[in-house]
């Protein structure tokens, strides 16, 4: 005869063996934390890293995500990529003047938008509705990354 007990042990023990077998899932966050005192609108720029020794990209473009508007010491997931495969790029405009930018030129639109675009030249126009803007890289090399704003 089989009691209850007994089963229900050998049914945890299996549950916990195949959870300790199955490969653990990776998360990733790329997050943006408002560290100045005004609101601050982040867009970001990202692909996937070239294969050791290429250049290239592929000629894939990158994908351009933005805006996420972030009051004063918020903090918020912008991506769920993984930062470190990724060369992640941002740009950010706070109402009270400052900016975070770089080098790197994408024509961002003014509204919400995912969408693909490519880098610019200095002096390379922008369709219409959209801006030039120059983003800053991110080097990181962990998959999940925390970017500080300050002024």
């Amino acid at each position: 005869m089989v009691t209850g007990k007994p089963l229900s042990l050998a049914l945890g023990t299996f549950l916990f063996a195949a959870a300790c077998a199955a490969p653990a899932t990776a998360w990733a966050d790329l997050r943006f934390c408002n560290r100045s005192g005004s609101n601050v609108d982040v867009a970001i720029a990202y692909v996937e890293k070239d294969a050791p020794g290429t250049t290239t990209n592929q000629h894939r473009g990158v994908t351009l995500e933005g805006w996420w508007t972030l009051s004063p010491e918020e903090c918020t997931k912008v991506s769920g990529i993984d930062a470190a495969n990724h060369w992640v790029y941002y740009y950010a405009d706070s109402s009270g003047g400052g900016k975070w930018q770089g080098t790197s030129l994408l024509c961002v639109p003014s509204g919400a938008h995912t969408s693909g675009d490519h880098f610019r030249q200095q002096g390379e126009s922008c369709p219409q509705s959209r801006r030039l803007r120059g983003f800053r890289r991110i080097d990181a090399n962990t998959r999940t990354y925390t970017m500080n704003l300050r002024n």
